[in-house]
């Protein structure tokens, strides 16, 4: 078979789906109560969205005309999207949008003519200001494992599979018996973990082996405002419909 037979879907398609995934995620969070089963999947389909959005802003990074005009695009709707994100979560962290930024400037530093210690210092010091955000640390590593291995299928590969594991090796604990000695010995936390880490496993489906590496030839200005207008706005009506139920 042609492998080219199917890469059915565009990049701006798949941004489109991990948009749709990320608002089943956040219906679940923000207006479902944890513990049933519906709730568990609705989570676990929202992994989709930020690993996609990371790999896209590697590829968005190297094809920008203008990376000052993208990075003040990222930090402008970061800063729109806090208060309706503090609004919906209840407590102070920064939005995944200032993670992206924080993603988008590690990248810059990658490509800076500093020292190699110099360069090191800085990404290192990025990482941890993600501690502040929302999908802490993860998006950071997988940013520089995109970033390394761009144009490169293999490597592409090995760094999906490099995330969707160390994922699963985070979401397991979490998921373990309070009296559970060994979490990861915990057949329950160990099958939930898969099910959390799934969302990785079907963005690099998508990405890998679904996406023809081209854009919409339509409604390119929707496309490319879509995410950042759509992000602000979703957790603003959400907040609404839980204060409407209460």
């Amino acid at each position: 078979m042609d492998k080219s037979s199917i890469r059915i879907l565009n990049r701006d398609q798949i941004k489109l789906i991990a948009i749709v995934l990320m608002t089943l995620n956040h219906i679940a969070h923000f207006l479902m109560s944890p513990g049933s089963l519906l709730y568990e999947i609705l989570e676990d389909a929202g992994h989709f969205t930020a690993i996609t959005m990371c790999f896209f802003l590697v590829e968005g990074y190297g094809y920008t005309h203008s990376k000052r005009e993208y990075a003040k695009r990222l930090l402008i709707f970061a800063f729109i999207s806090e208060i309706p994100y503090l609004w919906a979560v209840g407590y102070f962290q920064l939005n995944v949008v200032f993670t992206l930024f924080f993603c988008f400037l590690i990248m810059e530093v990658m490509d800076s003519p500093l020292s190699r210690w110099k360069r090191n210092l800085f990404i290192c010091g990025l990482i941890l200001l993600t501690v502040f955000c929302d999908c802490a640390f993860i998006l950071a590593i997988a940013v520089i494992l995109f970033k390394k291995s761009e144009n490169n299928p293999g490597k592409q590969a090995a760094a999906y599979g490099g995330m969707t594991l160390l994922f699963w090796a985070l979401s397991v604990p979490g998921y373990a018996p309070a009296d559970a000695p060994y979490p990861f010995l915990s057949g329950t936390a160990l099958l939930h973990g898969f099910y959390s880490a799934a969302g990785f496993i079907a963005s690099g489906v998508a990405v890998l082996l679904l996406y023809n590496g081209k854009k919409a030839q339509r409604h390119r200005a929707f496309h490319k405002w879509c995410f950042y207008i759509y992000y602000p706005a979703h957790l603003l009506i959400l907040c609404l419909i839980r204060l409407a139920l209460r």
